[in-house]
């Protein structure tokens, strides 16, 4: 009797006739699309830390912003990059970063308003009133700057996402049952996540720079110090709009007993940005109702069968 080897298959689809009907078998990886984003956020971190490695190795320093002088160019938490090249060829309106001569373990960035002919320089923030009160040598500078708003939020979340998802990844692999585990970590990471931004509070914020009185009360600047473009106002004054960075001047037109005042801030934002906002918020579930989670086996078996 001879017998003939069954054909071979597809490991994904096994598609046959029986009966007139048709069978379709598939077969899928149980937790493939969460290997897959720990792969590529691997990559992507592995990437991160060797890029900074390299600018570091050539030279190149990094600095995150602390107060709002550089207005719009720079708001709080942008990320700046410096580098020596093209330092001879330092023009007014370049930004540098520096030590003041007056707090040389601080560290500035401004933009310069004026060169001397003996290669001294003069520095003033963009929202500031009046330049700085020193005179830069060239041994004061570290540096030309390259100015990423936003991005220095990112970098202070970096060590609370990787210790949240290194806890989140190792509890569930522990102590749930892997059926459960995909769920959990979207969940988990959404918490992550939401953790990271109430503790830097990176969205919305403002800073008040100045105040003044007037007959009928008072005057305030400020500046928004958030990612998210705001509207401040107080009770029964004006209100103003701002986007990050940018300065706003508002009329209190009474304070308290105390001599007080009170803003208040809220988003601001567009339809498509309500829109964009929206999505971002539903990525979780986004996630499970376009790519899904992936199938956990059953007493054994890792197909999905469909008539």
């Amino acid at each position: 009797m001879t017998q003939t080897p069954p054909e071979e298959h597809s490991p994904a689809t096994d598609t046959r006739h029986r009966g007139g009907s048709r069978r379709f078998i598939t077969l899928r990886s149980p937790g493939g699309h969460g290997f897959l984003v720990l792969i590529t956020a691997t990559i992507l971190v592995g990437g991160l830390i060797a890029a900074a490695v390299v600018f570091a190795l050539t030279g190149g320093r990094w600095f995150i912003v602390a107060t709002p002088s550089m207005g719009t160019s720079a708001p709080v938490a942008s990320l700046v990059l410096t580098t020596r090249d093209g330092m001879s060829q330092l023009r007014a309106g370049d930004v540098i970063t520096f030590h003041p001569p007056t707090a040389p373990e601080e560290v500035y960035t401004h933009r310069i308003q004026a060169l001397d002919p003996d290669g001294t320089m003069h520095t003033q923030g963009d929202i500031n009133g009046a330049a700085d009160p020193w005179v830069l040598h060239p041994n004061d500078v570290i540096g030309r700057s390259i100015l990423l708003p936003g991005l220095g939020w990112l970098v202070k979340a970096i060590p609370i996402l990787l210790i949240g998802v290194a806890l989140l990844w190792i509890l569930t692999r522990l102590y749930t049952p892997q059926r459960w585990r995909p769920s959990l970590r979207i969940t988990g990471l959404t918490l992550v996540i939401a953790i990271a931004a109430y503790i830097l509070k990176p969205f919305v914020a403002i800073r008040v720079l100045a105040t003044g009185p007037t007959d009928h009360g008072a005057t305030a600047a400020v500046v928004s110090t958030g990612l998210l473009p705001i509207r401040v106002h107080t009770t029964g004054g004006s209100h103003v709009d701002l986007v990050s960075g940018a300065v706003g001047e508002l009329s209190i037109p009474s304070l308290t007993g105390s001599g007080h005042y009170q803003l208040a801030s809220t988003l601001h934002l567009s339809p498509i940005g309500w829109i964009l906002i929206g999505l971002a918020c539903s990525l979780p579930l986004l996630w499970c109702l376009i790519i899904g989670l992936p199938p956990t086996p059953d007493n054994g078996k890792n197909a999905k069968t469909s008539t």
